[in-house]
């Protein structure tokens, strides 16, 4: 049964993005130029050592792992492991190192807060927004996790993506948007460092078209689970594009769970190096006024591999040194777009061949009824061609135009169908209000007009003026 997160997991991620810059290089620290260049004692050393076994007795997935990762990070104190680490930073990355010894989880890991700077006189308000404004800056920095995007020679669009940040659907959208009628497509994630469930699931859905279940997340608190399926997305869906990833060890977390599920579904070609290894998504947890740790609290089971990718990597198809992953996945990305592009040319001929069939068995209708059958035939005829990403609004005009002469009555059912699926679009409207016209059916080509301008008004189209003269003229010649 799915179970859905409790309002206190709704923050669940591969690595909560506040702090996904720390996951570039595994966890190497970045040093905060403020109060945590200061020494610390020797007290605060046992406290944090069992705070942190505490924590991760609670949190941590593998409660039996839990405990030799505990009697493991006391052994050291108790050895005097971390009696030469004074500065804060480096007490921090040298407890990472302890923590990870047992079974090497990546996800685990500790590091200083943000401190904000020390004044003459305490002002909360103010260290509140310090520490808003410094989250607010590093997040802009990140830019939504996306660096780049482009499109190569052979039509092949290429997206930089270095975070899979949380509630970012829409730049997802916009991204996609200007690749969208790209041949063949490459994702780079080789600085990726991962990011929330949801973000990769919603990237995921652009590639497939059912409901395909593409991962589950297991936690420890409360025994449930959440399901992660290809949902809808709010813009063209690329189902059967050739896709091609490139990894890198430096590709993690949220980062691979996007590859494994689109290499287990067989959805993409991976192209590069084997990925970190690190299938445990977590929560961040305050240590102590000064610390904080990141302790996986759930772990992913594919429901083809009915495991994951922790410890292990998810493995490319193709193997390539780091100097020659970008140049082999374009090389073979290149090459299946032009054998993407032949498919699609083919399979726009026989859709051609489709409507024309149904326009040669069509006479002139007698009645309504006649009317209304032979409409829902084109329709179908021409929402294949839409469907098939193939034919735009334009190339349906330009099919319409050649029956003309011969059939007008198949043009006038072929604009019909295109004001049907573009119902937002002036231009389809202007020109079925025209043909109506045309044709002698002045009230509907109002109908159609008027429609027209209300659409322009609606999106505030720089045509609006010569459409309102174009409908107020057939009213005055109405």
């Amino acid at each position: 049964m799915k179970n859905k997160f409790p309002p206190s997991k709704s923050k669940i991620s591969y690595f909560n993005h506040r702090h996904i810059f720390l996951l570039i290089l595994f966890f190497v620290f970045t040093i905060n130029a403020s109060a945590q260049q200061k020494t610390i004692t020797e007290k605060f050393k046992k406290e944090t050592v069992l705070k942190i076994d505490s924590l991760l007795q609670v949190n941590y997935i593998f409660p039996d792992k839990a405990k030799l990762i505990g009697n493991h990070l006391k052994a050291a104190y108790k050895e005097g492991k971390f009696k030469k680490y004074d500065l804060l930073d480096s007490f921090a990355v040298a407890l990472t190192k302890e923590v990870r010894f047992i079974n090497n989880d990546k996800h685990l890991g500790i590091w200083p807060k943000f401190i904000p700077p020390v004044e003459e006189k305490k002002d909360l308000n103010k260290d509140s927004y310090e520490i808003y404004l410094h989250n607010y800056t590093d997040n802009r920095k990140l830019a939504n996790g996306f660096r780049e995007a482009k499109l190569i020679d052979s039509n092949v669009g290429y997206i930089k993506y270095n975070n899979f940040i949380h509630e970012t659907d829409q730049t997802i959208d916009s991204y996609m948007r200007l690749l969208e009628n790209a041949d063949a497509i490459i994702i780079d994630l080789r600085n990726n460092g991962g990011g929330s469930p949801k973000t990769v699931q919603y990237l995921c859905s652009y590639f497939f078209k059912d409901p395909i279940l593409l991962n589950t997340l297991y936690f420890r608190k409360d025994n449930f689970t959440e399901e992660f399926w290809v949902k809808e997305v709010n813009g063209k869906k690329l189902i059967d594009v050739p896709l091609f990833i490139i990894t890198s060890p430096k590709t993690f977390s949220g980062a691979e769970e996007f590859s494994y599920n689109m290499q287990t579904q067989k959805r993409a070609t991976l192209v590069g190096e084997t990925t970190g290894g690190g299938a445990n998504p977590g929560e961040p947890y305050e240590i102590n006024s000064r610390l904080e740790i990141f302790v996986p609290t759930g772990t992913g089971i594919n429901p083809i591999t009915k495991t994951n990718w922790e410890g292990i990597g998810v493995i490319p198809e193709y193997k390539t040194t780091p100097d020659m992953a970008y140049d082999k996945a374009v090389e073979l990305a290149q090459k299946t777009a032009f054998d993407y592009r032949n498919k699609k040319a083919a399979e726009s001929k026989n859709l051609y061949l489709e409507l024309q069939k149904t326009v040669d068995q069509q006479t002139k209708p007698l009645n309504e009824g006649d009317y209304a059958k032979m409409d829902q035939q084109i329709f179908n005829a021409v929402k294949k061609l839409t469907e098939s990403n193939l034919y735009k609004e334009d190339d349906i005009d330009a099919l319409a135009s050649q029956y003309t002469k011969t059939k007008p009555f198949i043009t006038e059912s072929i604009l019909k169908s295109n004001t049907e699926l573009y119902p937002k679009s002036p231009i389809a409207f202007l020109k079925y209000g025209d043909l109506l016209e045309q044709n002698g059916k002045k009230s509907n080509a109002i109908i159609a007009l008027k429609k027209s301008v209300e659409i322009a008004t609606e999106i505030k189209a720089p045509y609006l003026e010569g459409l309102t003269k174009r409908y107020e003229s057939v009213l005055k010649g109405k």
